[in-house]
């Protein structure tokens, strides 16, 4: 009997499909499209709202949320992931992720942000020069093309920072598509007439920029707070009616030339702030990313997780 069964065994075996160095291996499953959105401006997207100022509801570990850290992904928790300056202290962030991540949808945010710093091509730092375009300033001025000698270096680097987060999500085995980009900037420009008369059109410029460096379609989703809530503003800000109302114009139901497609201003008016009177507080962060959220979601296409 024994005999028997051993030779039962053996044909089986030799019948059944031989694995060897050439033979085929099995298909990986398709990558899992993760949703990406990109986050950049200056201090108001640092953010300089206090963790501990948060409300209770708010947890520390953020739900289906994961932040870039200029190597990997990791799980936004309050406290312990540096998603400011400081680590006691957050922006929009949290409350965009809150308003956005699902357990179907978990979201990756990249963020770049740099305290103080102005869009237009004429400013260097904090210092105006005006001209034409130059070489090496610092400002988020994009450029006219990818390889635009003038471009900023904040724009630059963010790019840059941008484009290594979702390289490394490819790697990882991930489809990642860009779903959106998040922009809190303008109280620099406001500081000198021409910067803040023409921040439409270097508003334009930017998410057509960053759209073809991140290739992305033309009208990708675009977000944006309205800097500068405040009035009187501070002294220093001595354009901010021309910012805003250029801030204004490009929201795509203004209807007016400088409206851009698929964008959309949140307004800040009565935000809570610092009394600077130019930041936001923890509650006032905490409903710019919520305003944010509810915006981005109205310009997604319904798209299916795959």
């Amino acid at each position: 009997m024994s005999i028997k069964i051993v030779a039962i065994v053996a044909l089986l075996v030799s019948s059944g499909p031989r694995v060897t160095a050439d033979s085929p291996r099995t298909e990986p499953k398709a990558p899992k499209t993760v949703d990406v959105y990109l986050l950049g401006g200056q201090s108001n997207m640092q953010g300089v709202g206090k963790i501990a100022d948060l409300p209770a509801e708010v947890k520390k570990e953020v739900p289906h949320t994961f932040v870039w850290n200029g190597k990997t992904f990791e799980p936004l928790v309050l406290g312990t992931t540096k998603i400011s300056t400081r680590v006691t202290d957050f922006g929009p962030e949290v409350g965009f992720a809150l308003g956005t991540a699902t357990a179907d949808r978990p979201v990756y945010l990249i963020k770049y942000h740099a305290s103080g710093m102005p869009l237009h091509h004429g400013w260097h730092g904090d210092k105006w020069v005006g001209g034409d375009p130059a070489p090496g300033r610092r400002t988020f001025y994009p450029g006219e093309k990818a390889d635009d000698a003038n471009t900023g270096t904040l724009y630059a680097a963010m790019a840059k920072q941008f484009r290594a987060g979702v390289t490394h999500l490819t790697e990882q085995g991930y489809t990642p598509m860009v779903r959106g980009f998040i922009w809190m900037q303008g109280e620099a420009d406001a500081k000198q007439k021409e910067s803040a008369t023409t921040y439409a059109a270097s508003l334009s410029r930017l998410r057509k920029r960053l759209a073809e460096d991140m290739k992305c379609g033309a009208d990708m989703p675009f977000v944006f707070g309205q800097v500068l809530p405040h009035e009187p503003a501070a002294a220093r800000f001595t354009h901010r009616k021309e910012v805003r109302e250029q801030m204004a114009a490009c929201d795509s139901a203004s209807k007016k030339p400088e409206a851009m497609k698929n964008t959309t201003m949140v307004s800040t008016d009565g935000f809570s702030l610092l009394p600077d009177t130019v930041h936001y507080d923890a509650a006032g962060q905490l409903k710019l990313g919520r305003a944010f959220a509810a915006a981005m979601a109205k310009l997604q296409p319904v798209t299916p997780q795959k």
